[in-house]
C-alpha cells in the first residue's frame, strides 16, 4: 500500500493550527459519540473508521470491549501501537476502507466514521461496504465539516470564501474532496441503503483556528453544549445515526 499521500496530509495536524483543529474536532465528536452511544444503548464491538489524532480512540475505545480501527497511514498505525498497547480488545487494521472485510461471525454492533466521508474518493461505495461489517441491530455513527457552518458564512462575507460551500485552503492541505450540507449528506446515506435514525448539527465556530489557540476544554464543552440547542444549518459539523436495512 503507498500511503505516502495520506502521510502527507496527516502532518498537518502536528501544526500548530492542526492542533486546535484536532481538539476542537476531537473533542466535539468524542462528545456526540457519547451522547448517541449513550441514545442508542448498549454496544459491545466496534468499527473505528481512522485514527486522526487518537483522541475518540482514547476516549471512546474503552467502552467497548472489542475495537477494530481501521486506517490507511501507516505512520498512524505504528505510532498508535505503541500509544494503545495497553487498550485490551484493539486490532489496528493498516488498510484502506474499500479493501476491509470482515466475517459474518466477527461483525460489530457499532461503527464509527468520524470526518471520514469528505475525504474518500466514492462516499456511498465506501458506506455501502460499511454495512458489510454491521451486526443487523447495530448502529453507525458518521460525522461531516458542515459547508454551511456559520464560520464559513462570515468567511464568504468577508471575502475568504468564493464559495461558502466550495473548498477552503484548509480543505485541500488536508485531503478533503467535497464539503457536505445536511441534503447532500441525507442523501449519500440514504444511497447507501441505510436507514436514518436521526441527524443535526453540532459545534459552533466564530474565529480562525490560531484564533482559539490555549482555549480550554471547559470553553469548547461550553460551545458544544449551546450548538446543540441551534440550528443544524449553522453549527460547525453534521451527524447521522442510522442503522442497516
Amino acid at each position: 500500500m503507498n500511503s505516502i499521500p495520506i502521510n502527507v496530509s496527516a502532518e498537518f495536524y502536528g501544526s500548530t493550527v492542526g492542533k486546535v483543529n484536532a481538539q476542537i474536532m476531537g473533542s466535539s465528536c468524542e462528545a456526540i459519540n457519547s451522547e448517541m452511544l449513550d441514545k442508542y444503548g448498549t454496544l459491545d464491538s466496534a468499527v473505528f473508521m481512522g485514527l486522526g489524532d487518537g483522541l475518540l480512540l482514547e476516549r471512546t475505545g474503552p467502552r467497548f470491549a472489542k475495537v477494530t480501527v481501521v486506517e490507511a497511514s501507516d505512520v498512524l498505525v505504528e505510532n498508535a501501537r505503541q500509544r494503545f498497547a495497553h487498550l485490551l480488545g484493539l486490532q489496528l487494521i493498516n488498510a484502506y476502507f474499500e479493501a476491509f472485510e470482515v466475517m459474518s461471525m466477527e461483525k460489530v454492533s457499532c461503527i464509527l466514521g468520524n470526518h471520514i466521508l469528505e475525504h474518500v474518493n466514492d462516499p456511498i461505495e465506501v458506506l455501502r461496504k460499511s454495512r458489510d461489517w454491521l451486526l443487523p441491530e447495530g448502529i453507525a455513527i458518521f460525522t461531516v465539516p458542515n459547508a454551511t457552518s456559520l464560520h464559513r458564512r462570515i468567511g464568504f462575507e468577508l471575502g475568504m470564501l468564493s464559495d461558502v460551500a466550495g473548498p477552503s485552503e484548509q480543505d485541500k492541505i488536508i485531503g478533503h474532496q467535497r464539503v457536505y450540507d445536511m441534503g447532500r449528506l441525507r442523501a449519500d446515506i440514504v444511497k447507501s441503503g441505510y436507514t436514518i435514525a436521526t441527524m443535526g448539527g453540532f459545534n459552533l465556530k466564530l474565529v480562525s483556528q490560531a484564533q482559539m489557540a490555549g482555549w480550554s476544554d471547559s470553553l469548547h464543552a461550553a460551545i458544544y453544549l449551546v450548538s446543540r440547542e441551534c440550528p443544524a444549518e449553522l453549527c460547525l459539523n453534521l451527524y447521522v445515526v442510522r442503522w442497516s436495512q
